[in-house]
C-alpha cells in the first residue's frame, strides 16, 4: 500500500499583502467589486496558496544505473571516480535524463531547487535547458506537457510550474536539468493537497532503455529537459530509460564499456559517432560491442551514425569530416550481422536532422525541432528492437 508523504515544510506567510491592500482601500483605489478585503484575500490566496514542500527524494526516481551514487542525482556509481576519465566523472554529476514520477491531486504545482554550478546556461543553450525542470503529466494514455521552470540568476530557484488546474489524481513525470548537478530538488503543493510516489511501471518497461553517446544524448541543445530526444523516445514508448550522454567525451573506451555491461537494459542505443574520429570508430566500437556481448549476448544493440551537419546540403565538403566514419561503422554492423548478431540494429544519420538545415544551433547541436526529428527517426528501429526483446 503506497502511503501518502507527509513531508512538508513551514507555509510562509505573506503579511504584507493584507497591509497593501489595507492602504489601498483607504486611497479608494479598488474598483467597487473588490471593496471587500475578505473577497481580495481569497482572491490573492488563489493565485498564491499556501505551499506545502515535498522532498524530492521519497518519490520515485528514474534514470539512475546505480544505487550506489554519490548523490540521489548522479548517474555514475561512486567506485567509478578514479576509473574513468576525469571529465566523464565531472559530467557524470550532470542530473540529464533523472526524472521524478509521483501521484497528486494539486491544482498547481511548484519547484524548489538548488544546482550545482554557479553556471546556469552555455553560449548556445538557455537556462531553462541547461539548469531547469520540466513538468509533464500522464493525460489519456499519453504523457503531455503541462509546464517547466526555468532558473533565476543564482543556484537555487523557486519557481511556479503551473497552476490553475481542475481536481483530479495525475500521474506526473518531472525531468531535471541537462547540463546542471542537482543539489537538493522538492515540490510544492497547495495546502491540503496529497503527493505520494507512482507505482511501479508495467514489467516489461522496467528494464531501462540505455542510450550512451554525446553531448546530443546528453540533451545540447534542448530547451527543456524533456525535448532531449532519450526523453522523447522514452515517453513516447512509455519506458524507463538511462541518458548516459557525456558532452564531448563518448570515446567508447573500455572503462565506460565495463560500466555499461553491468547494466541490464532491455535495449542499447550507441550513438557515440560525433566525438569518435573515423580510425576510433574502427578500434574502440568493436571492443565495446564485445564487452557488452560477453554480458548481454541477445540484449538487442541499437548503432547510431553521425548526423548529417546541418549546412552539408549546400556545402558539401562538411560530410568529410563524419562520412568515413560512418562507413566503418555500417562496415562493423554488416560484419557483425554476417557473424550471426541478428539483434544488432543500425540507424542511417543523413536523414535524422532533416533535409533543411533548420533543426540545429551550431550544424551539429539540435533544436527541439532537431531532438523531435531524432526521435522520429530513431523510433521505428527502437520499437522493433523493444518488441525483439519481448
Amino acid at each position: 500500500m503506497i502511503v501518502p508523504l507527509i513531508l512538508r515544510s513551514t507555509t510562509t506567510p505573506r503579511p504584507w499583502r493584507t497591509a497593501v491592500a489595507l492602504v489601498w482601500l483607504a486611497l479608494g483605489a479598488f474598483p467597487a467589486r473588490a471593496q471587500n478585503p475578505a473577497a481580495t484575500n481569497r482572491a490573492a490566496n488563489a493565485d498564491n496558496p499556501p505551499l506545502h514542500w515535498f522532498d524530492a527524494r521519497a518519490f520515485t526516481l528514474e534514470g539512475r544505473g546505480w544505487t550506489n551514487t554519490p548523490t540521489a542525482y548522479d548517474r555514475l556509481p561512486a567506485r567509478a571516480q578514479g576509473v574513468v576519465r576525469d571529465p566523464v566523472w565531472q559530467l557524470s554529476r550532470d542530473s540529464a535524463g533523472l526524472a521524478l514520477r509521483f501521484v497528486s491531486d494539486a491544482t498547481a504545482f511548484s519547484a524548489r531547487w538548488t544546482v550545482r554550478r554557479d553556471r546556469l546556461a552555455l553560449p548556445h543553450m538557455a537556462a531553462s535547458g541547461a539548469s531547469g525542470v520540466d513538468l509533464y503529466v500522464r493525460y489519456h494514455d499519453d504523457w503531455r506537457w503541462l509546464g517547466a521552470a526555468r532558473p533565476d540568476t543564482s543556484r537555487t530557484t523557486e519557481k511556479r510550474m503551473t497552476t490553475g488546474l481542475a481536481p483530479g489524481r495525475r500521474e506526473c513525470l518531472l525531468y531535471l536539468p541537462l547540463y546542471n548537478g542537482v543539489e537538493q530538488l522538492e515540490i510544492g503543493l497547495p495546502e491540503g493537497a496529497y503527493c505520494e510516489p507512482a507505482p511501479p511501471r508495467r514489467p516489461a518497461a522496467r528494464r531501462p532503455i540505455v542510450f550512451y553517446g554525446t553531448s546530443i544524448v546528453q540533451g545540447g541543445c534542448a530547451s527543456r529537459p524533456g525535448m532531449a530526444y532519450p526523453a522523447i523516445l522514452g515517453r513516447r514508448c512509455d519506458w524507463s530509460f538511462l541518458n548516459l550522454g557525456f558532452s564531448g567525451n563518448a570515446q567508447c573506451e573500455p572503462e565506460i564499456g565495463a560500466l555499461l555491461a553491468e547494466l541490464d537494459p532491455v535495449v542499447y542505443v550507441l550513438d557515440p559517432l560525433p566525438n569518435m574520429t573515423k580510425e576510433n570508430v574502427a578500434l574502440r566500437v568493436p571492443p565495446l560491442l564485445d564487452q557488452l556481448r560477453a554480458a548481454h549476448p541477445k540484449t538487442p544493440i541499437i548503432l547510431v551514425e553521425n548526423v548529417e551537419a546541418g549546412d552539408a546540403p549546400v556545402n558539401p565538403g562538411r560530410r568529410a569530416g563524419y562520412s568515413v566514419a560512418n562507413a566503418n561503422l555500417h562496415h562493423l554492423f554488416e560484419t557483425r550481422v554476417r557473424a550471426g548478431d541478428h539483434r544488432l540494429y543500425y540507424v542511417y544519420g543523413d536523414k535524422l536532422l532533416g533535409e533543411d538545415g533548420q533543426g540545429t544551433v551550431d550544424r551539429i547541436h539540435p533544436t527541439d525541432l532537431g531532438f523531435m526529428r531524432l526521435a522520429d527517426g530513431l523510433e521505428p528501429v527502437l520499437r522493433r528492437a523493444l518488441r525483439a526483446a519481448r
